[in-house]
């Protein structure tokens, strides 16, 4: 089927006459009327019939109109969609851990789309390991996570380092404090990362030399919801200093032995890749993140 021809159908169903139709079309009026009579026996039906001095659309032109409709829209889209694709703009599907959505990735995207104005963005959210499949398979252009995973054909580079803080209720005995240090924790349930989490590992870390003193009372996966169960009293929380920690229902201690921090990710396929932008954001996002000194981002 000749996608012009469809065009030109949808042309003449609006103006449903033959020589405003092919002016409009900046073709001969003949012309019109051969791809017109041409779709016409491709469908073994007929379109249009006559009406007075003009035509009218037929039972099958009728039936006909929204799927061309969306023929066209979706050529009209494939042939910008590639044409994006051969000059390096477009759209870049980026799946990031919900604790970097804001603000981020959603700062670094703006400023991103601000420098290049053909450039748009899908978003996704995940898990560190889903964010980092997603880009292994092809299902996401860029990451962001808070974990490596040894594959080959993924490059990390860090855009955003946090400390270790302690969060309370505001009720609970260490929450007259502004600071304290990890062996002050140890009295308290703590609520703390599931091992689906990225964010677990370096709360691990951190606890290793005391882990047979560490009263892990809950394991949740979400930062959100860590939040809330302190907040509630279910225990105290050693976690990174991320948005959520800084909610009114919950006292956020610094922590200050041993002082602790960790790096947050982008991750891409190595280059190149068929989109150019993508490689670009990439670079782009390392050039304007500093991780040795953002650990108060946000507040």
């Amino acid at each position: 089927m000749n996608i012009d021809h469809l065009r030109y159908f949808l042309v003449l169903s609006q103006e449903m006459h033959y020589s405003r139709a092919a002016q409009r079309l900046n073709i001969s009026q003949s012309g019109l009327s051969h791809a017109i009579a041409s779709l016409e026996k491709e469908l073994g039906v007929t379109l249009f019939q006559k009406s007075g001095r003009g035509i009218a659309l037929g039972r099958f032109g009728k039936a006909l109109l929204p799927q061309a409709r969306q023929i066209v829209a979706l050529a009209d889209s494939c042939l910008r969609n590639f044409q994006m694709l051969k000059e390096g703009v477009g759209t870049i599907r980026v799946q990031t851990i919900p604790l970097l959505v804001a603000p981020t990735v959603t700062r670094l995207c703006r400023q991103f789309k601000e420098d290049n104005p053909g450039c748009d963005f899908e978003f996704s959210t995940g898990m560190s390991s889903q964010v980092c499949q997603a880009v292994t398979e092809g299902k996401a252009d860029i990451g962001f996570c808070s974990k490596i995973f040894s594959d080959p054909q993924l490059e990390y580079a860090p855009v955003l380092r946090r400390s270790m803080v302690v969060a309370v209720p505001l009720d609970h005995p260490l929450a007259e404090k502004e600071a304290v240090t990890l062996e002050e924790t140890l009295p308290y349930p703590h609520v703390t990362y599931s091992w689906l989490s990225g964010q677990r590992d370096p709360v691990d870390r951190l606890f290793a030399p005391v882990r047979d003193r560490w009263h892990i009372a809950y394991q949740v996966e979400d930062a959100d919801f860590i939040l809330e169960l302190v907040a509630q009293g279910f225990g105290i929380s050693v976690l990174l200093d991320t948005p959520p920690v800084h909610r009114p229902d919950v006292k956020r201690l610094a922590l200050t032995s041993p002082v602790s921090a960790s790096n947050f990710y982008i991750v891409r396929r190595k280059p190149p890749h068929p989109l150019a932008n993508v490689d670009r954001f990439f670079d782009f996002s390392i050039r304007r993140s500093t991780p040795q000194n953002n650990t108060q981002e946000g507040e």
